[in-house]
């Protein structure tokens, strides 16, 4: 395995740096990066970027990653459309759901198109998990 996709695969299993990951989960997590870097030709240094929460990388491609990846965790449907009940039940068992509500009424706001509400979903959750 390239050493770029081994960052990648890092990158995904500490994805918002929120929940401790069950083996399955990383496969998945592992399964979907890939399949959303090859989606989308995202680079390593971009997703080295995001992971290490340097949200510098926000082109068009890295935006577009992450609708992929929403997409594939199902945060996020084929319309673009968050799904805030699903993204909520995967951090019920870390967060406390008063602070989770509130995190997504301020981080579920629709943009302009399904790249740009994914990218600003999480990097808003990027800040607010700092915090929680």
């Amino acid at each position: 395995m390239k050493p770029s996709v081994t960052i990648t695969i890092v990158f995904f299993l500490l994805v918002a740096s929120v929940n401790p990951f069950t083996l399955r989960q990383q496969k998945m997590v592992s399964i979907f990066a890939l399949e959303c870097m090859a989606e989308t030709g995202i680079g390593a240094d971009s997703l080295t970027k995001l992971r290490d929460g340097d949200l510098s990388a926000n082109d068009r491609t890295a935006k577009c990653f992450m609708k992929c990846f929403f997409e594939k965790e199902n945060f996020m449907d084929d319309k673009g459309q968050l799904q805030l009940e699903a993204i909520a039940t995967a951090l019920e068992k870390d967060y406390e759901r008063a602070k989770i509500d509130e995190m997504l009424v301020e981080c579920g706001v629709q943009k302009e198109d399904a790249c740009e509400t994914a990218f600003n979903a999480y990097e808003c959750y990027h800040e607010h998990y700092q915090n929680l």
